[in-house]
Order: C-alpha cells, then structure tokens, then sequence
C-alpha cells in the first residue's frame, strides 16, 4: 500500500530539525553547497556531483528524495550518474526538511517563517526556482532537465513534468507517492500555527523521533534492512535541534493536498499531462507503492495524447522496497544511466529480465501486463484517476 497518515508521522522526525549538526558529509564526487532564496529569507542546501571530465551536453539531473529524509538518500547514486551520463547531477533539501530552513528559524516564531507553509505546492515552487537559479542557470532558454523522483518526491517531479512549457527532458518515478497532504480541520498550514496544532506536532514529533522507531519503520520498507542501517543515524543526526522541526511537523500535517495542473483530478490525471519520456522504477516488495500503483501508473502514462511520440517503461526491481535506488544502488545506477542517455533501461530493447548483484531480477514490463490483475487493482485505478 502506498504512505498512510501513520506511515508518514513514523518518518518523518528524522528531517524535520534545524540543520545544527546536518548535513552529513557528502561522499567522493559530491559537493554540498547552499543556494539563498533572498526573496523568501531562505537557505537551501543542495549536493552536485559533476562528471569527472567536466562539464558535457548531457542534459542536467535533478533527484529529488521522499519525505523524512534529506539529499543524503542519493549519495550512493550521484557520483556514478554523474560519471556513467557525463551530466551535473543535483539533489536539494525541501524547505523544512534536512538543512534548508529559513534564516533565523525560530519554531514558527521568525519574522521570515511568517505566513510559511511546508506544502507540496511550495516545494513544487521551490523545485522550479531551483532549476531556472542553479541547474539550468546559464543554460539556453531551451535546456531541459532529467527528473528522477522517489516516493512523494515522484509527485513532486510529476507536478513539474506536467506543467505547459516545463524544462523537463524525461521524468523516472521511484515508488512515487500518489497522494500528499491532508486537508485536517482548523488549520491551513500556514505559520505561526494555532494553540493545538502546535501542541499535537510536538508531542508527535518528539514520540517518533527515536532510534528503534526509524528503524522499524524502515525494516518495513526495505526488502533488504541492512541496506537501510546508514540511514538511521543520519536520519537522527537532524534531531538534536530543533529550532524549526515542530512547527514544520504540525504545518506539514495540516498542509493541503498538492494543486494539480489544468484541473487534473487524480495522480493518473496528472501524469496524462506529462509530455516527455516516462520511466517508472518500482521496487517490487515496497508494501507502501507496490507494483499494481506502478502498472496503474504505466497505465495512465500510455493513454497520454503524445504516447505515441514518448516512450512509457515499467522495471520492477526484486528484491527491492520503497527505496531502490538506496536499497539496490548497483540496479538503480545502471538503469537510470541508459535512461538518461536515451538508451532502453534495460540491456537490450528485447530484454526482459536483467540481473544486477544482489537484485535478481530487473523486469520490464510490457504493455500486455498493466492491466488490474485483481478486483481491488481495478477499484485502485479508479480511485487514483
């Protein structure tokens, strides 16, 4: 099943705190560095690794991670990405995640948190900004970008694919979240919040912040857990200050649902509008995004009106969870290089099933196997289109 309201208060204490004692040092290849959104008084922190014998034609990459976490879940991705396609591959904190925050953040009570809200609309603004300041900053007025998106970071990605005109060159969904935001009563989001919203963020945020907690959740998730145990710590590391982390959690919770373009009515709707390329990557064992969300998707994405001008791929990776390209880094990288560099995912256009390491089996999907296979796959499509 994809993320329930219980899912998301277990993940998300760990990027959720002032970034103190965050980010962690990047990895060889990587570089961390702060972009200033002067206009809103905030500071974003973002990673680029660029490839090893500089700059190429290669269209640029932009990740975008799953919520709870921070850039940091690509680092076991950006340095081979860049080295494999020859492009600048970015990866960035949302505001009110990791370490960007804005400046002198005080829990809601800072004149620049004033009337701030951490809704997925103002991360799709974010996401844009950042594309037009920092990745394509210099580029032609017809430079595109590579979206990869995992978990709600995939709708984030999709929200931007899908806008008339968007600077995206191919979209890859991860796992994506069909959903995000909840609408809850008395509140809009916006900070300072009222009395007992912030009192409920608290007291959650602070029951869900520990150890043993983030490694439940994330030996859920995972087919594989051992594969998760770094993250656990760094997850934690942004919890031992909090100077925003508990006005985020209550306006994150109350924050409604994402404004989708041209009216679209549902995560299916949205990725009809999508006009490039389409690579879904799912993890086969994720029991939050499982596979029949990844066939529905596929689904939608081969009804667009440009379907027959832009490839639609499905790969279920096994054994994999909601993080494949954490979890199975080996799979992920080689694939999503053929993809940016416009090659077919897999070895061969005819290939069918490829292993890499530890993932046994990476498996195209083809048109014939999208249909619902089950009742409650069929209802699923309804409810997403």
């Amino acid at each position: 099943m994809c993320m329930t309201a219980l899912h998301l208060l277990l993940l998300c204490p760990g990027a959720l705190s002032h970034p103190t004692r965050y980010p962690p040092k990047p990895p060889a290849g990587v570089k961390g560095l702060y972009w200033d959104r002067t206009s809103l008084k905030q500071r974003i922190h973002y990673e680029v690794a660029e490839p090893p014998k500089g700059p190429s034609n290669s269209a640029p990459v932009l990740l975008l991670n799953g919520f709870g976490v921070g850039s940091f879940t690509w680092h076991r991705n950006m340095a081979a990405l860049a080295a494999s396609t020859g492009a600048s591959v970015y990866a960035m904190d949302y505001v009110g995640q990791g370490a960007s925050w804005p400046v002198d953040c005080d829990d809601g009570n800072a004149e620049s948190e004033q009337g701030l809200r951490y809704a997925i609309d103002d991360w799709k603004a974010q996401a844009a900004e950042f594309i037009d300041a920092i990745v394509l900053r210099g580029a032609s007025p017809d430079a595109c970008v590579h979206l990869v998106g995992n978990s709600a970071g995939g709708l984030l990605a999709a929200l931007l694919a899908a806008e008339p005109g968007s600077r995206v060159a191919s979209l890859c969904l991860l796992n994506a979240t069909p959903v995000w935001g909840s609408n809850l009563p008395g509140w809009d989001g916006r900070l300072p919040g009222p009395a007992v919203p912030r009192a409920i963020g608290r007291y959650l945020y602070d029951r869900m912040r520990d150890r043993a907690n983030i490694a439940e959740m994330l030996e859920q998730v995972y087919a594989a857990p051992e594969q998760a145990e770094p993250l656990i710590e760094q997850i934690r590391a942004v919890t031992d200050a909090s100077e925003g982390g508990h006005a985020a959690f209550a306006s994150i919770l109350w924050s409604p649902p994402a404004t989708l373009p041209g009216g679209a009515g549902g995560f299916e709707a949205l990725l009809q509008l999508c006009g490039c390329d389409a690579l879904l990557l799912y993890g086969a064992d994720d029991p939050w995004c499982s596979p029949p969300f990844g066939r529905a998707a596929a689904r939608a994405l081969t009804r667009r009106a440009c379907a027959g001008e832009r490839r639609t791929e499905l790969v279920l990776l096994s054994p994999a969870g909601h993080c494949p390209h954490h979890e199975a880094p080996e799979a992920a990288n080689a694939i999503l290089s053929r993809w940016v560099k416009g090659q077919p995912p897999l070895a061969s256009a005819d290939a069918a099933t490829e292993a890499f390491g530890r993932v046994s089996a990476a498996r195209a999907q083809s048109e014939g196997e999208l249909e619902p296979r089950t009742p409650w796959e069929g209802l699923l499509t309804g409810m997403l289109s």
